[in-house]
């Protein structure tokens, strides 16, 4: 691997998200885990990120994780919270620039230590609205998010395959975003079905008590800084783009070179709904 990131369109996926099978097996030797920023539900930016790594390796990353969490004494990483200093964050966080800083280059040390690769898809609702008046992509793909993790699930693949490596992977998802046809899209193209755990320890109302997946919240750093990259600065879409106006993202593309960041634009799409035979309006 190179000293500098490697990136690509996601022009080149129109074809990868269409093609190839999953072959059934009771082990998944890789786990991404992936989650969504965005900008508003009815009119705005989309983000779906996440990292790819074993699971021997997530398993190293959750007591790294953790270990971060408890030296800063916070019981979770939400970046939403983190960003505002609510929550978790509401008390001695705010105007704390030295702490706030050295919390997340720890938190990214960690993830560039433990992930293989880090994988984004960005689409906002207006390229969504414009290109369904041409194509039946409410439809098909449900809603922004559906079509971001989709490209998400199509760029791991593609990077497993140069990399020479053909084991199945799980696809873990936060469960708190909105789905729309992601199963049925994963189902129909072979691959597993996605499994939707939350970021945070929770109990449910019948007092079940479901354990937090920690790489999901690293995912939520990163769906959280592409989308407001590029809501604030129009045009960061790759981790190098990010870093040059988020401080708080800096240290990834150095410490990680591998993966796929990109936007999903208008002539992207219209690409991926010829590929996919979706029914023009």
């Amino acid at each position: 691997m190179g000293s500098s990131a490697r990136y690509s369109s996601v022009k080149h996926l129109a074809m990868a998200v269409n093609l190839g099978r999953w072959s059934e097996t009771l082990f998944a030797m890789f786990s991404a885990y992936f989650d969504c920023s965005h900008g508003g539900l009815k009119d705005g930016t989309f983000a779906v990120s996440g990292w790819l790594s074993t699971a021997e390796r997530w398993h190293e990353f959750s007591a790294d994780w953790q270990s971060i969490l408890a030296s800063y004494q916070v019981p979770y990483f939400h970046m939403k919270e983190f960003a505002h200093s609510r929550g978790a964050y509401s008390s001695g966080w705010k105007g704390d620039e030295p702490k706030r800083g050295a919390f997340i280059q720890e938190l990214i040390g960690a993830i560039s230590h433990h992930a293989m690769a880090g994988f984004a898809c960005l689409a906002e609702s207006q390229v969504y609205q414009e290109v369904d008046r041409e194509y039946r992509v409410r439809e098909h793909f449900g809603s922004e998010y559906a079509l971001c993790s989709r490209v998400c699930v199509a760029k791991v693949k593609m990077w497993l395959g140069g990399h020479g490596l053909a084991d199945p992977v799980e696809y873990v998802f936060d469960d708190g975003d909105v789905r729309g046809r992601l199963n049925q899209l994963m189902e129909e193209d072979g691959y597993p079905p996605p499994i939707y755990k939350p970021s945070r320890d929770r109990v449910t109302k019948d007092g079940t008590q479901i354990c937090g997946m920690l790489p999901l919240q690293a995912a939520d750093l990163a769906a959280y800084e592409l989308r407001k990259g590029w809501d604030d600065f129009g045009d960061a879409t790759t981790i190098e783009e990010v870093e040059r106006y988020r401080k708080s993202f800096r240290g990834v593309g150095a410490a990680l070179d591998q993966g796929d960041w990109g936007r999903c634009s208008a002539d992207d799409l219209r690409q991926i709904c010829r590929g996919r035979n979706v029914p023009a309006r």
